[in-house]
């Protein structure tokens, strides 16, 4: 991960010294998985994910992407909602997407929601 870091500041700096680019920062990107699968219930439901995602996800990042996918569980597949935060580089933002995670875990009777972090680059304008 260093060499990734390393890697990103380097692009960064190069990318802003040149007067024709447009200035980017070092951000960070969450992808976070959502399985709709439940053991007990039936899937969760459009109408439950638009829900959460207004009462949750939008108080905590207002701006985010979100998409749906065919995931893969314990050999089982499911509807998969991912969604895309990138955000300054904070320790209040981890806290916030933990929040996430853990009340959809708790509301829809979820095992895990995947969490992947990683370095990103974006303009600023």
């Amino acid at each position: 991960m260093p060499y990734a870091r390393s890697l990103a500041v380097v692009l960064a700096l190069f990318l802003t010294a040149c007067s024709s680019m447009q200035l980017v920062e070092v951000q960070q990107s969450d992808l976070l998985y959502f399985g709709t699968g439940r053991a007990n219930a039936a899937p969760v439901s459009d109408e439950e994910w638009t829900k959460f995602v207004d009462e949750v996800i939008t108080p905590r990042f207002p701006g985010f992407t979100d998409w749906v996918a065919e995931g893969h569980w314990k050999s089982d597949r499911e509807k998969t909602h991912i969604v895309q935060i990138l955000h300054q580089r904070r320790g209040e933002e981890a806290r916030k997407v933990g929040e996430i995670i853990a009340e959809y875990k708790k509301r829809f009777q979820q095992e895990a929601v995947l969490w992947v972090r990683s370095d990103a680059l974006a303009t600023l304008e």
